[in-house]
Formats: structure tokens, C-alpha cells, sequence
């Protein structure tokens, strides 16, 4: 038996998730929930934990069967959740409602992981453009700025807005003391791959002999996660994508350099400084260590 959870303390609106879907769920203490903005480094994260659960970096992680996205609204969510239910072991789950919108266990272990916001934006577009079927078009037209727009000022959850991201992240600051939880950036990550999944396999007091580890950490590089699309992209081989090596993208930042103007970036700068304070903001941005050591007891809220 495990301790029973906090209950959500907050619905949030959108077509592509039911909280509902938590109800279906049979949790074992050491059980791992991602919880992340969309295009935040959900896959990475979801990856290495394949990789240090199964201690093989030849894993086939098979995230979309092995460690479903558990609030989606599908029609194969039933037989999925059912299967991870028979799952022997310790298993993992994602989602992109932030925490306070899910049950919290105490006996299970949360990550969530953060990007800049901007890039979180133009990685989507990506993303919808690599789907064989047109979706969120509403979201991202065709005009790059015209979208950017869109995401500053919009509180659509599908599609990720920028207040969206906000409110995921103000969810993990509320949880950035819970010693259950681990918060990560994807700039850290980017910077110091062997430090994020040092601290990630601490989370889950998971320990393996340094050549295996150096070993994994090898295998959750984004590019050999590129180039190994078939085992570790979402839906792979199901005829979702165009390209499955293209739900990996390019791992890049600043990609809006050359197509968003001065006036874009002010626009977004004024946003931001109604939503976030300004060490919030930097964080959010740009990382620089783990949520809970930065704001231990900082100013939380906006300037």
C-alpha cells in the first residue's frame, strides 16, 4: 500500500487532456511522473529514465506503449493505461498538466523540466509540422510572428501558450521543497548531460557501476536518441510523423533569431514581467541548477 495523494487543486481546461484518466491509475511507491510544458524535453527526460531503469543503453524505450502520456484523450488511452497497470515493476508515466492539476503521492517520484519559453514556441512549430495530419493550425498559422503573437497573449493550454508554461512552472515552485519532486532545465541539460542524469538516477536512488553509467549517458545524448528514433521517439514506426528522426529536431536554442523582431521581443519581455519576477524569468530562460536550490527561499513573485 502506498500513502494516499494529495488530490488535484486545480482543473485545467483544454481538449487534448482528461484528468479524469488519473483515476484509472494504479500507482507503486517509486513510480516516475514526468510533468512537463509540451517540447520541454519530455522524450530526453522520459528516455534517460528508460535508460537508467533498464541500466541497457541498447533499451527499447517504446515511450508511447511503455510510459504513456496517461491524461490524453485517445482512443487507445484505455488499453494503454490497462497495460501500464500490468506492468511488473517500477514504471514511468508523463503528462503536461502541471502539478497542481494532477494527484501528488507522496511515494512516488515527480520530475518536471523547464526551456525557454520562446524556443518551447518555435520547437511546437516544428513539431505540428512534422505530423502528417494538420493540427492547431488556429495556433500556429502559417506567419511565424502572427503565431508568436498568438502565444503571448493567448491561454490556450492546447499548443502551449505562454501562460500555460507560467502556470506549469509557478506548479513546481509551490513543490520545489517536496523531497519527492526534482526539477530540472533543458539548458543544464544540454550543458552537462552527465550532471542532469547524475541527478536524475539520485531521485530514483538508482545506482550503476561508472562504465555503465558513462555507458548510458552516452545513449541519452539527443543525438544518439536522433539517430535511434525507432526506440526512443513517441509513436515511431506508426506512421504519425513524416519522419520520426524528425520528432528530434535539432535540441537548439534561440531558434527565433532572424525571424522575431525588436518589437516581438519587447512584446514578450513586457509579458513576461507581468507573469514572472525577474529571477523567476532568468530561471525560466535559462536555468543554472536545480529549481530547489535557486528559489530555497527567493522572492516568488512577479516585480
Amino acid at each position: 500500500m502506498i500513502r494516499p495523494a494529495s488530490p488535484p487543486s486545480r482543473r485545467y481546461g483544454g481538449k487534448i487532456a482528461d484528468p479524469s484518466r488519473w483515476q484509472s491509475f494504479e500507482p507503486r511507491a517509486g513510480d516516475v511522473v514526468v510533468s512537463t510544458p509540451p517540447k520541454s524535453g519530455t522524450t530526453w527526460t522520459q528516455g534517460i529514465l528508460a535508460l537508467l531503469m533498464s541500466g541497457d543503453p541498447g533499451v527499447d524505450a517504446a515511450l508511447s506503449r511503455k510510459a504513456p502520456w496517461l491524461d490524453v484523450t485517445s482512443a487507445e488511452q484505455d488499453a494503454l493505461v490497462a497495460g501500464l497497470n500490468a506492468q511488473p515493476g517500477r514504471r514511468q508515466v508523463k503528462t503536461h498538466t502541471p502539478l497542481d492539476g494532477i494527484p501528488y503521492w507522496p511515494d512516488l517520484r515527480y520530475i518536471t523540466v523547464f526551456r525557454h519559453p520562446i524556443d518551447v514556441h518555435f520547437s511546437f512549430r516544428n513539431h505540428v509540422a512534422n505530423m502528417r495530419e494538420p493540427v492547431l493550425s488556429d495556433i500556429f498559422p502559417s506567419d511565424p510572428r502572427e503565431g508568436f503573437a498568438i502565444f503571448l497573449e493567448g491561454d490556450h493550454r492546447d499548443g502551449a501558450s505562454l501562460v500555460s508554461i507560467v502556470d506549469h512552472f509557478h506548479s513546481a515552485i509551490a513543490r520545489r521543497q517536496a523531497p519527492n519532486h526534482l526539477s530540472l532545465h533543458y539548458a543544464d541539460m544540454m550543458r552537462d548531460l552527465a550532471w542532469a542524469v547524475g541527478h536524475i538516477a539520485d531521485h530514483l536512488s538508482i545506482a550503476h557501476p561508472p562504465a555503465v553509467m558513462s555507458d548510458l549517458i552516452a545513449a541519452a545524448r539527443f543525438d544518439n536518441m536522433k539517430a535511434n528514433a525507432d526506440r526512443f521517439a513517441l509513436s515511431a514506426g506508426e506512421g504519425f510523423w513524416r519522419k520520426d528522426r524528425g520528432f528530434f529536431h535539432s535540441a537548439s536554442s534561440q531558434k527565433w533569431r532572424g525571424i522575431l523582431s525588436e518589437a516581438d521581443m519587447t512584446a514578450y519581455r513586457k509579458r513576461m514581467s507581468t507573469l514572472l519576477s525577474p529571477a523567476e524569468q532568468r530561471w525560466l530562460e535559462n536555468g543554472g541548477g536545480l529549481l530547489a536550490e535557486v528559489f530555497a527561499g527567493g522572492d516568488t513573485q512577479p516585480s
